[in-house]
């Protein structure tokens, strides 16, 4: 075991020093002189309360009680008022409804659920598959007049270029319909 866990090493300086400055003495003994010196207390302290009686009437007319005292029994019939008042049900009116309804501790997360949600509605409406419905409603000259002419050129390069190294394939296609003397009007039609 440590030093610092030993309880007669243990410093208790540290926790309250008032209690240390009365150092070992009992602090439930009495003076020497305290049951000689008694009565004149006792008698000091009536001439006191007589003296205020004479000089203050209305403080010494005011009664003096417990303001903190139980009603009887209270404790004992304590937990059958908590089971009775547990065990009530409350009907609510219709109106009482509404006036709670209409209570900011009340509406106000109400109010602030509705919103949200709504916000979450709306944002999920603004979907991309809208956003893609009206790309389409797009005319192909209203977006070929954001292209530049040299993009154009370039586009269809790169698709001329595509076209000539040929796909193995469609190079296959090709020359079956070569083989077979198929016609492109019959093609199309079958289309």
């Amino acid at each position: 075991m440590s030093d610092s866990n030993n309880i007669a090493n243990f410093d208790s300086d540290s926790l309250n020093p008032d209690l240390n400055r009365s150092g070992n003495k009992n602090p439930f003994r009495t003076e020497a002189d305290y049951f000689e010196n008694f009565a004149d207390k006792m008698m000091q302290s009536i001439e006191e309360q007589e003296e205020l009686s004479i000089n203050a009437p209305l403080l010494s007319n005011i009664p003096k009680y417990n303001p903190f005292a139980a009603p009887a029994e209270y404790f004992e019939d304590l937990p059958s008022l908590i089971q009775e008042r547990t065990l009530k049900t409350v009907n609510h009116s219709f109106s009482e409804w509404l006036r709670m309804i209409f209570r900011p501790n009340f509406a106000l997360p109400v109010l602030c659920v509705i919103l949200i949600a709504f916000g979450a509605i709306r944002y999920l409406e603004d979907s991309p598959q809208q956003k893609m419905v009206l790309a389409e409603e797009v005319t192909e000259e209203e977006q070929l007049q954001a292209i530049d002419e040299s993009t154009i050129i370039e586009a269809l390069a790169s698709a001329s270029e595509n076209e000539s190294e040929g796909d193995p394939e469609n190079e296959i296609i090709k020359q079956y319909l070569i083989d077979n003397d198929v016609d492109d009007a019959n093609l199309n039609y079958e289309l």
